[in-house]
């Protein structure tokens, strides 16, 4: 795939996160689109393609959404980590898999937001409140992983491409 075509696709779906999303909100929670697709990414192509559209998707989301500087790109690394290294050893012939990775790293990438949001000085929501919004997020992020993966999968056999291996 063209690494142009990657970079300028993911700006995009950074801007449709950060301009178009809240729109869609309930309560305070917007659906984390670049982690739906970093994680879909993670089990189709493996951990090394997920870490790079990660690490540009991420950049991009910390250049335009206003958040401590890093936030995001941290935080969709470590989730690409988790669903990248999930997907070596776990059968992938289901949609189980991926909603199994997308919680765990919708978990994990939260951890990370409320880490930096902590060190940066921020004040934290109460642990009710953090899990009730952690909920509503697995659910709305559920939602999109059910529309993305298949769009995702039918991609990577388009360009027919098998999962990159670490080595």
């Amino acid at each position: 795939m063209n690494p142009y075509l990657i970079v300028l696709s993911l700006a995009l779906v950074a801007l449709v996160q950060v301009s178009t999303l809240p729109a869609f909100a309930v309560g305070s929670v917007v659906p984390d689109l670049m982690l739906v697709i970093v994680v879909s990414w993670a089990l189709l192509r493996g951990l090394r393609s997920a870490l790079a559209w990660a690490l540009v998707g991420g950049l991009c989301l910390d250049l335009i959404a206003g958040s401590p500087f890093g936030m995001y790109t941290l935080g969709l690394l470590v989730a690409a980590v988790v669903a990248g290294s999930g997907g070596n050893t776990l059968y992938r012939g289901s949609l189980l898999l991926p909603l199994a990775m997308l919680v765990l790293a919708t978990l994990a990438r939260s951890g990370v937001h409320l880490a930096v949001l902590l060190v940066t000085g921020h004040t934290l929501p109460t642990t009710d409140t953090l899990l009730r919004l952690t909920l509503l997020e697995l659910a709305y992020n559920t939602v999109l992983l059910l529309i993305i993966y298949p769009l995702l999968a039918m991609l990577n056999q388009a360009t027919g491409q098998e999962r990159i291996p670490l080595e």
